[in-house]
């Protein structure tokens, strides 16, 4: 990914040091997730009271293709970062491009097969609905930023960009909505399978809306 090098109005410093604080939040949260579900999967399923273990042995009976779906994730979250720091963009053109092509490849793999993964989700057709709908959302968004980029339209592409990376950072969003959900069940009795539908429309709708209300704060990303 590219960006021009336009050294931002200073009325736009902390609202974009915020953001990029949102953003390594959030891919630290990812990150997190990852390394959890390889210690699963490498771990023998248990059948205990955990309120995990029947998780762990769903994604553990298509091991294979969660692998490949969370490991671009992986790389996903920490390469994504480095593309929201000005001062990169601007000296090492070169890195930027090339963690930019990384970010898009790994992109593809992670939207296919999470995808594939809709196909039987945990939270049934709800949790189904919301990653299909913005699994198809993200490779859309994902290939008009590398149309855009192809053809020379970097303010298009930074937009498309940048709305790519809100929709994938979405899933980290649910993480602690489902750890809320999981606190409060003693409370509300609902199963894991009743409230990651609910938990997954949450975080992406509100995480994808915060980026289109960053991007419309840009007049530059409105061409």
């Amino acid at each position: 990914m590219s960006s021009p090098s336009v050294q931002p109005l200073k009325s736009e410093t902390k609202r974009d040091r915020r953001v990029r604080i949102a953003i390594v939040t959030l891919c630290a949260i990812g990150a997190a997730a990852v390394l959890r579900r390889l210690v699963a999967l490498g771990s023998t399923p248990g059948a205990g009271p955990s309120p995990s273990a029947g998780l762990d042995a769903h994604f553990a009976q298509k091991a294979g293709m969660v692998l490949l779906h969370i490991l671009p994730s992986l790389l996903f979250v920490l390469l994504v970062p480095l593309q929201f720091v000005p001062s990169l963009r601007r000296r090492r053109p070169r890195l930027h491009r090339w963690t930019g092509r990384v970010i898009i490849a790994s992109g593809m793999v992670l939207g296919i097969s999470a995808l594939w993964l809709s196909a039987a989700p945990t939270g049934g057709i709800v949790e189904g609905m919301a990653t299909t709908f913005f699994g198809c959302f993200f490779l859309f968004s994902l290939a008009k930023a590398w149309w855009y980029i192809r053809h020379g339209r970097v303010e298009l592409h930074r937009r498309w960009a940048t709305r790519m990376t809100a929709i994938a950072l979405g899933v980290a969003t649910t993480r602690p909505i489902m750890a809320i959900f999981f606190a409060t069940r003693p409370l509300t009795g609902l199963t894991p399978q009743q409230f990651f539908g609910p938990a997954m429309w949450i975080g992406f709708v509100s995480t994808y809306l915060a980026g289109e209300v960053w991007l419309a704060k840009q007049p530059k990303y409105r061409a």
